[in-house]
C-alpha cells in the first residue's frame, strides 16, 4: 500500500511505508500537488488495468460485504454516485468501510482512502480482510487538501471506490462550496467510482448525496468465560434517496476485527 501524506507545509509531502512503526529516515519530498500526480502516474500501468476491469460495470455497484447491509441499499452503494454514511461515535461507521474496503480489493479493485481525521488503522484494516497493497491511503490536513486529493483520485479513473473520513470536521465540510461538490459528483459519475463520505452526527453532503445511510449501535456482543468483546449489532437505515423510498432500520452485525 502506498500512503501519500501531505504534511502540516502544505508545500510538502511524503510517501512512506504503512507498516513502519516510525516515518522513514529518508521519505521522498516533493511538492504537493508534483507529488501527488507522480505517484499516480507511478501507479499508472496498475490504474489502467483496473479502469479495464471496471469498464463492464459503470452502472453497477459495490457490495459492503455485510448481508443486510447490502440488502437494504439493493446490493451495495453505487458507483459513479456520492454516497454518505454517518452516525455517532462508536455507532459503526468505520466498521462499515472496513467491510467496504475488504469486499472491494478481494476483487482484485483498487480504493482511495482520504483519512482527514488521521484516524486509519493499518492493521485493524487487515484484520478485516482489507487488501493494504490495494489502498491508497491519503492524509491530508485539512478540507481544501482534502478536496484536492479526492479530486486527484477520481480523475485517475482507476479506483473502484474512493472514501473520504471527514474527521470530525463537519461544519468546515458542510460550508465547502456548492461548486465543490458538483466537481466530486460529476468526477465520481464520470470515472464509474463510489465516492463514499464518513461523517459524524451530522451530515455534509446535502442534496448532493444520492444516498445517505445513517447507522446506531444497539447492543455490544460478549462471548466466553472471561466474556471477550465479539463485535456490535448496529441499526442502519437508508434517511436519503434520490431514487426509490427510504428503508430502515435494519440490524447488521459487525465482528470485533472490525468494529469501530
Amino acid at each position: 500500500m502506498a500512503i501519500f501524506v501531505l504534511s502540516k507545509d502544505e508545500n510538502k509531502t511524503k510517501i512512506e511505508d504503512p507498516m513502519s512503526p516510525s516515518p522513514p529516515a529518508k521519505a521522498r519530498v516533493a511538492h504537493a500537488r508534483p507529488g501527488l500526480a507522480r505517484l499516480l502516474r507511478d501507479l499508472g500501468p496498475e490504474l489502467q488495468r483496473a479502469t479495464q476491469c471496471a469498464s463492464d460495470e459503470r452502472e453497477g455497484v459495490l457490495a459492503t460485504g455485510l448481508p443486510a447491509l447490502d440488502t437494504l441499499v439493493d446490493g451495495g452503494l453505487a458507483r459513479g454516485r456520492l454516497s454518505e454514511i454517518h452516525g455517532p461515535p462508536s455507532s459503526g461507521r468505520t466498521s462499515v468501510a472496513l467491510s467496504l474496503l475488504a469486499h472491494t480489493t478481494a476483487r482484485g479493485a483498487l480504493a482511495g482512502w482520504i483519512d482527514g481525521g488521521d484516524a486509519f488503522h493499518p492493521a485493524s484494516a487487515q484484520a478485516a480482510g482489507v487488501d493494504l497493497e490495494r489502498v491508497l491511503w491519503v492524509r491530508p490536513p485539512g478540507v481544501a487538501e482534502s478536496v484536492r486529493c479526492a479530486e486527484r483520485l477520481l480523475a485517475a479513473r482507476g479506483f473502484a471506490a474512493v472514501g473520504i473520513d471527514v474527521g470530525g470536521r463537519e461544519p468546515e465540510w458542510e460550508a465547502q462550496p456548492t461548486a465543490v461538490w458538483q466537481r466530486l459528483v460529476r468526477a465520481a459519475a464520470a470515472s464509474a467510482t463510489a465516492l463514499v463520505v464518513l461523517s459524524g452526527l451530522q451530515r455534509v453532503t446535502g442534496s448532493f448525496a444520492d444516498l445517505a445511510l445513517t447507522l446506531r449501535a444497539t447492543r455490544a456482543r460478549f462471548t466466553g468465560t472471561p466474556s471477550l468483546f465479539e463485535g456490535l449489532e448496529i441499526e442502519a437505515a437508508v434517511t436519503r434517496r434520490r431514487r426509490g423510498p427510504l428503508r430502515g432500520p435494519v440490524s447488521v452485525r459487525l465482528r470485533s476485527a472490525s468494529a469501530a
